[in-house]
């Protein structure tokens, strides 16, 4: 009979062997999640309905698995190869997105307008869309994932190296002070980012915690949390977003263990796909600008959904490619000038 010690680490296990399939899980969660539109006539209703809010919650899903990642890249390379490594996976691909956009918007820019699609309509405007800081200065900025998940980039050598204890003291905190920033107002534009520091802390510990084999140990820390979040939110409304964001680790060992079965591999080697080039999918579904393409082939709102998802999967896998050559190019041209 399996002890919950036992069941602790199979669930801890589910999370690390499936990483990347649950990446590309919380991206098809995403993408769902952004794809309803009153304007395109996709209003969810019913189960679809109650499935919205933990679509939402996908995306603390991914930057858990992101803190986790960071964490074990960092214990494999020098500070400095790390840095190098997340500039050459992240910044030029994001690069290729915003110039692209910026041309499509300067070519179409009517169409963009009317649809209320951001683009650069000047020298400013550009600096902030170009470094992301347009996002920390509610300026013109294209989303405000990426800006947001290089800010945990920069710290998360500094959390990662906090000890446990301490990094739990500040996961604790930042409750309320996530209540206190959603009361004063201030920054508004901030919240996607500010709500989702929790789930990204929790996925440092959870690293910790698996280095030193505190399965069980990390998972009553999660129920902790999600009573101490719950009886919060009877005295003060805590933001709905941060609610469950403690949960996501039992969610996310049990979607392991459904897809580790033979008779789901073919589910798992397609969530593994997607979660493989998530960049890319990420970057380029924002806003539903697939979705405005599709919608002028066809009215119907599902269709429009299922072209713009297959429209997503082969831009973004034919850009992980491009991006993939082009950094194997720059690597060989480095190479030789440093033999030379």
């Amino acid at each position: 009979m399996l002890q919950i010690k036992d069941i602790a680490k199979q669930l801890c296990d589910n999370i690390g062997k499936y990483r990347t399939a649950l990446m590309g899980f919380s991206m098809m969660l995403v993408f769902i999640y952004h794809a309803q539109s009153e304007k395109l006539g996709l209003v969810p209703t019913g189960i679809w309905a109650d499935i919205m809010p933990f679509c939402h919650r996908s995306v603390d899903m991914f930057l858990f698995l992101s803190a986790f990642g960071l964490c074990f890249s960092m214990k494999k390379n020098s500070l400095k190869k790390f840095y190098s490594n997340r500039f050459k996976r992240i910044i030029p691909t994001w690069w290729v997105i915003l110039i692209s956009i910026h041309i499509i918007g300067i070519l179409v820019g009517s169409k963009f307008d009317k649809e209320g699609l951001v683009y650069p309509h000047s020298i400013t405007d550009m600096f902030f869309w170009y470094t992301g800081l347009g996002f920390y200065f509610n300026q013109c900025h294209y989303d405000w994932f990426i800006p947001a998940l290089l800010f945990f980039y920069l710290l998360v050598p500094t959390i990662n190296k906090l000890p446990r204890n301490y990094l739990l003291l500040v996961i604790f905190l930042f409750i309320p002070l996530i209540w206190l920033f959603d009361e004063c107002g201030y920054v508004h534009y901030l919240y996607p980012l500010v709500n989702r520091v929790p789930s990204f802390l929790l996925g440092v510990l959870f690293f910790k915690d698996i280095q030193e084999g505190k399965y069980h140990q990390f998972f009553v820390i999660c129920a902790i949390l999600f009573v101490y979040v719950f009886a919060f939110s009877f005295v003060w409304d805590v933001p709905s977003d941060v609610r469950y964001f403690a949960l996501l680790p039992f969610v996310m060992g049990l979607i392991g263990f459904v897809i580790s079965f033979k008779y789901t591999k073919f589910i798992e080697v397609f969530l593994s796909f997607i979660g493989t080039i998530s960049l890319e999918f990420y970057l380029i579904h924002p806003h539903r600008r697939p979705q405005y393409l599709i919608g002028y082939i066809t009215k119907d709102s599902m269709l429009q959904v299922l072209g713009a998802f297959v429209l997503v999967v082969v831009l973004s896998y034919l850009l992980h490619l491009l991006m993939k050559k082009v950094n194997e190019k720059f690597l060989t041209l480095k190479e030789k000038k440093s033999v030379a």
